[in-house]
């Protein structure tokens, strides 16, 4: 099957005036955001509007296109490893007009492709770039409740620190009558990243629950700290893309020390075990896209490192929580970069959603063991 691929009509606009349109042979495909624009972590409607160009009656202009089989995938370009969403879209009342419902993770720049199949023609592909804004940019409107929501049982039922206790995630959709999700797709080498902070961001641990055979996974996990936490369940059920649940957490027992990040210097850098990581800057634009570029080098010669081995599908990780122990950010390295790793530099693609100081954790492996080290950084108003 041949698939034609669509030139650019005219140039991309996002205001009312003007809505984007692309042209694939005698197709034209005609895309509607919401008013407001998108957003991370609602649910959105994104509508489309297809039409046969060739055949245009002068009063109801151009002949909609009914029937067709039509789906879209929405990615991010400088993200591959990221879960894509897919979806069958769906005829909405106006003829010619379909419709999709996709939840953003994070704010950012995505890419939006659609696969459109009329019923005596063959498929042909338009892609359009999607620009979402972050959580926090959601002024003056009541949130939509998220599709995906997770809950976590432990046993014992509170546990202690310094004790293992078994916890069972299990993550449900409110578009199916809050049914367990059971099916989910693999996102950087495995099906659900657990992270569990505890609300000072002074304890950090990064996991990974395998799920078993009634859908529900589960891990065994010594917290070394009581307190209070948020788990951020870090999965992507089929098709729908990666979503970022947190839940809350109580841990009884010894708190320990707590860690003031109001306190803590802008060092940006953080020294774990034999590594160093140093970031080039300290203060970072909130709400865009950015690379933090950063050194890896050896603690005890000072030297670049040259050794660091893939970890869960990439170079490294880093993982953001604000101050408000709420506001959360999973990244990896530029993937397109042909120079990641080499001489220790990497550079990490991030998007603080709102300003505030922020906890930051890097994991690398260097000859199989993997070691994570925390800094502290600040995300001011962008300029």
């Amino acid at each position: 099957m041949r698939i034609f691929v669509a030139g650019l009509l005219a140039a991309v606009a996002w205001g009312q005036d003007a809505a984007p349109s692309l042209r694939a042979g005698k197709y034209q495909v005609t895309l509607r955001l919401p008013v407001e624009g998108l957003t991370a972590q609602e649910e959105m409607q994104i509508e489309y509007r297809v039409v046969d160009a060739t055949q245009v009656d002068p009063v109801m202009g151009a002949a909609p296109v009914i029937r067709a089989q039509a789906r879209s995938v929405i990615d991010m370009p400088t993200m591959p490893g990221m879960a894509k969403m897919t979806e069958d879209a769906h005829p909405e009342g106006v003829p010619g007009e379909y419709g999709v419902h996709p939840l953003f993770p994070h704010g950012g720049d995505y890419r939006l492709q659609l696969f459109i199949k009329p019923p005596a023609d063959e498929e042909f592909h338009v892609q359009f770039p999607l620009q979402v804004g972050d959580v926090a940019s959601a002024k003056n409107r009541k949130p939509r409740p998220k599709p995906f929501y997770a809950e976590v049982r432990s046993t014992p039922k509170t546990p202690k620190a310094g004790e293992p206790a078994t916890l069972a995630i299990s993550v449900f959709s409110r578009a199916l009558n809050n049914a367990l999700v059971r099916e989910f797709d693999i996102q950087h080498e495995r099906p659900m990243h657990l992270l569990l902070v505890r609300q000072d961001l002074g304890v950090f641990a990064h996991e990974h629950p395998e799920p078993a055979s009634d859908g529900i996974f589960r891990l065994t996990h010594t917290f070394p700290q009581a307190g209070d936490y948020t788990l951020f369940v870090d999965v992507a059920p089929k098709g729908a893309g990666g979503q970022v649940m947190p839940v809350r957490f109580k841990v009884d027992g010894k708190k320990g020390e707590r860690f003031q990040i109001a306190a803590d210097k802008l060092t940006g850098e953080t020294s774990s075990g034999s590594l160093r990581v140093t970031f080039a800057e300290t203060e970072f634009p909130a709400g865009k896209t950015l690379r933090m570029a950063c050194l890896v080098r050896d603690a005890k010669t000072g030297a670049p490192v040259n050794d660091i081995q893939p970890y869960l599908g990439a170079l490294g990780h880093l993982i953001l929580v604000g101050e408000d122990g709420e506001t959360f950010v999973h990244s990896h390295p530029d993937e397109l970069d042909p120079l990641a790793g080499k001489d220790g530099k990497l550079a990490f693609l991030a998007r603080f959603p709102k300003a505030g100081r922020y906890r930051g954790w890097v994991q690398v492996q260097r000859g199989g063991v993997v070691e994570t080290g925390p800094f502290t950084v600040s995300a001011v108003e962008k300029k």
